[in-house]
């Protein structure tokens, strides 16, 4: 039965099912199947949502949207220009940094892309940067928004996985400072051999001018993360101030959104976040099943077998999540592997915490990788080129992000030890 239920939900998939009806579908083949009430199929669905941490998704899309129109990016690019675009390669390295500081806001791989791909594409092309080079280089640069908190993806991993989810989210920060400045490093290295130019350094006065334009949006990842971190509110809660702040700043201080548009807005948070939800409350179903079927127990077992450590267990584990990862969407990944998964973590004595970022972390590079690389096909799109090109060019960026996961696996303290210090 186990061999059956995962096959058939990876032939759907492969088919291109959307994944909610795929493992809607492979759910409820199994209550016909096995003559149970179907009332399980919407029970366990309510319960999979009924759950006060998950809130913090709904309202982190909320405040990220406001952030995105409330003319943020601009400022965020004008800093990290002031900042390091007179280096050699200076806009390759503006554009990871810029990521790396809307994904502190938007908390969305995808939005992150997009948002900063939109105006370091553009200059980079007028620069005569490589349109492949700058398409893989802001593909990669996007998915920090997966790892630097608030990420959406962590809050989904851990209403999944029934992880902490304000320790995810502080897990994912030295991990994320790495991966950008890992990017950097890189983008300018191959920036300097193919002379792609820098520019003018910014004056004092600019500088201080950018920082006062850019401070304000700033504050919110540090209201944030240092709500949760001094135990002043919970996740839920410093998502809550997170869009409160964000209305104010985007209505009130720069007036880039009035109240007309926010029913716009409003109905465009539903269509990012209203999907998630239900893939998650299906989900549930499948992860009841899983138990019931005690494929943890079955999965556990192998590889007791073949990876009698919890180091060889996580190295086959990376592999197998990097390979499936190539072809499948993060979120799906995330629904179908973690409620197997966490029971082995577990009898491994593995940290969930860290077990999350090392996962996480392989979803970023899976994002990347061809033949799906969802947020390199996004900018690629924004760059006007064929994706073969893009996917020509992210070599360099993969090894970057690559060691990121070998640093993390061999020094779990970058995951672990801000959570630590909550406790």
């Amino acid at each position: 039965m186990t061999a059956v239920l995962i096959v058939a939900l990876l032939v759907l998939i492969v088919l291109n099912i959307p994944i909610v009806f795929a493992i809607g579908l492979v759910s409820l083949g199994y209550l016909l199947f096995k003559d149970l009430n179907l009332a399980l199929l919407a029970q366990r669905s309510a319960l999979g949502i009924y759950s006060y941490p998950f809130l913090a998704l709904p309202m982190f899309v909320f405040a990220g949207v406001l952030m995105e129109h409330g003319g943020i990016t601009r400022r965020l690019m004008r800093l990290a220009n002031a900042m390091v675009g007179h280096v050699s390669g200076g806009l390759a390295a503006v554009t990871v940094s810029g990521s790396a500081m809307f994904g502190a806001l938007s908390g969305s791989a995808i939005g992150n892309t997009a948002a900063v791909g939109s105006i370091m594409i553009p200059a980079m092309r007028q620069k005569k940067y490589g349109m492949g080079f700058a398409s893989a280089l802001q593909g990669c640069s996007g998915v920090l928004g997966s790892l630097i908190p608030p990420s959406l993806t962590m809050v989904i991993l851990g209403a999944t996985g029934g992880i902490s989810i304000s320790a995810l989210l502080i897990g994912g920060l030295l991990p994320g400072l790495l991966m950008a400045l890992s990017l950097i490093v890189v983008s300018i290295l191959i920036s300097r051999r193919r002379g792609y130019g820098r520019g003018e350094r910014a004056s004092w006065r600019e500088l201080g001018a950018a920082t006062l334009s850019a401070l304000p949006p700033l504050m919110l990842p540090v209201i944030v993360l240092g709500g949760i971190f001094g135990g002043i509110v919970t996740v839920t809660e410093a998502a809550v101030l997170a869009v409160l702040y964000a209305f104010v700043l985007s209505v009130f201080v720069y007036r880039a959104i009035s109240l007309r548009d926010m029913p716009r807005i409003t109905l465009q948070v539903l269509k990012i976040a209203v999907p998630v939800q239900i893939i998650v409350a299906v989900s549930n179903v499948f992860a009841w099943i899983i138990t019931v079927e005690r494929m943890p127990q079955q999965l556990l077992a192998l590889f007791e077998a073949i990876a009698p450590s919890a180091l060889g267990f996580l190295l086959i584990l990376m592999v197998i999540v990097l390979i499936l990862g190539t072809f499948m969407e993060s979120t799906a990944l995330i629904i179908i592997l973690v409620p197997i998964l966490m029971p082995v973590v577990a009898a491994y004595g593995i940290d969930p915490v860290y077990f999350g970022v090392l996962f996480v972390i392989n979803l970023c590079i899976g994002a990347n990788t061809p033949p799906l690389g969802v947020t390199l096909a996004t900018a690629a799109r924004i760059a006007g080129v064929p994706f073969s090109q893009a996917a020509g060019a992210v070599w360099p960026f993969l090894g970057a992000m690559l060691f990121t996961l070998l640093a993390v696996l061999l020094f779990p303290g970058l995951a672990t030890f801000l959570p630590a210090l909550m406790r």
